[in-house]
């Protein structure tokens, strides 16, 4: 990598931590940069840690040169004055600042505790993040643990082999001639990749069911059913429609990427489409085409005719989860809370409406604990965190 693409990646690092969002293309190539090596990605955790949203205002000046001190101190860099730095100038500066306000009491410290008499850390130390694990149920009822890095063959009848489990992706074989039906589970603090008989890719999220035929290749309509949520990129096949069937929508393609949300017991069901094009049909039976780059919500508390339904622009933030990271962009701290409360099995309770009704912009990995990501939100918004008897309460004060 050059310089110039060094510093452009310097700087959407930085534009995505602060309230200066990126662009779909551009988050795209910063999960690519960031997936390179495991270099690329420690430098931007360094930065994640002290994000914070204060206006310019609200700040003086700061000495760089003895905040950048801090800076190395903290993520234990050689201790290097950033003036001479030309190249990393502009993200040096910024991480100084972010320590300078970091030292003026801004970090969550002040806004969390984990009830009487206990450390917080010590507490939401056991509070870890989700992994890559699921439960396939075969056609004989038989449950199989997948877990990831876990190498494992499943057979069906003949002992002919019908898929295969890789790292943390399950790869189904094509052509086997294998009847029945699978089901994915994939529970709470979870989630997993399969690649279907078609070549087709899923990926499953926390709390959800994907159900499918083992011939899925060999049908004349390739059809799935969705509890929960799952990003699809379709391979193509215009005599094979793909449908993926939900409780209140169906979504059907013939080669594109696009995202479901379909929660048992949520208030909408919703398919963001990110390539191509998807035709989105009720219950009732009213149909409506999608364009690459919008998203359809439909209520599941009454019914609806879909094209009085809202529409909005996509966002990354609609399927960031697939690549391994919590995108908000003014997002509610309730809907924040989703999300989380899935990926660290936690059950979450607002203790007044204010913190519901708060936002928040930013991005993290989520293969951080949850204090971690505690700290990011409290950077920037006025609540307090209590954590005991394994739930979390949310305050406004």
């Amino acid at each position: 990598m050059n310089a110039e693409e060094k510093a452009k990646m310097q700087d959407l690092m930085i534009r995505s931590i602060t309230a200066d969002p990126l662009t779909v293309q551009e988050q795209k190539e910063l999960s690519d940069w960031l997936n390179l090596e495991p270099g690329n990605r420690q430098e931007y955790d360094d930065l994640l840690t002290f994000r914070s949203l204060i206006k310019q205002e609200q700040v003086n000046a700061p000495d760089v040169d003895q905040a950048w001190g801090k800076v190395s101190q903290r993520i234990g860099a050689p201790l290097r004055s950033p003036l001479k730095i030309s190249l990393f100038s502009g993200w040096l500066k910024y991480a100084a600042i972010l320590v300078l306000l970091s030292t003026v009491g801004l970090l969550v410290s002040r806004n969390f505790y984990s009830g009487p008499g206990s450390k917080p850390e010590q507490t939401l130390a056991a509070v870890k993040p989700g992994s890559h694990h699921a439960e396939l149920i075969l056609p004989n009822g038989e449950h199989v643990k997948l877990q990831d890095q876990a190498p494992l063959n499943i057979s069906g009848d003949q002992n002919a082999l019908v898929a295969r489990n890789k790292g943390n992706i399950l790869v189904y074989a094509t052509g086997v001639g294998q009847e029945g039906y699978h089901k994915l589970i994939v529970p709470e603090g979870a989630q997993y990749e399969i690649i279907l008989p078609d070549k087709s890719h899923a990926w499953v999220n926390s709390g959800s069911e994907l159900t499918y035929r083992i011939d899925f290749n060999n049908s004349a309509i390739r059809e799935v059913k969705l509890v929960g949520e799952a990003y699809f990129k379709v391979a193509k096949d215009k005599k094979h429609p793909f449908i993926v069937k939900t409780d209140h929508m169906d979504v059907e393609a013939v080669g594109t990427a696009f995202n479901v949300i379909a929660y048992k017991g949520a208030d909408y069901t919703e398919t963001a489409l990110v390539e191509g094009i998807v035709n989105v049909t009720d219950k009732q039976g009213n149909k409506q085409r999608m364009l690459a780059g919008s998203k359809i919500r439909i209520s599941n508390k009454k019914i609806n005719t879909l094209p009085g339904l809202e529409k909005t622009s996509l966002a990354y933030d609609d399927y960031a989860w697939k690549d391994g990271v919590f995108v908000f962009d003014n997002m509610p701290l309730e809907q924040i809370c989703e999300q989380i409360s899935r990926w660290y099995r936690v059950k979450i309770v607002f203790s007044n409406d204010g913190a519901r009704k708060l936002h928040f912009t930013g991005s993290m990995q989520k293969d951080k604990p949850l204090s971690t990501v505690l700290r990011f939100i409290s950077t920037s918004t006025n609540v307090k965190f209590e954590f005991k008897n394994s739930t979390l309460y949310i305050t406004k004060p």
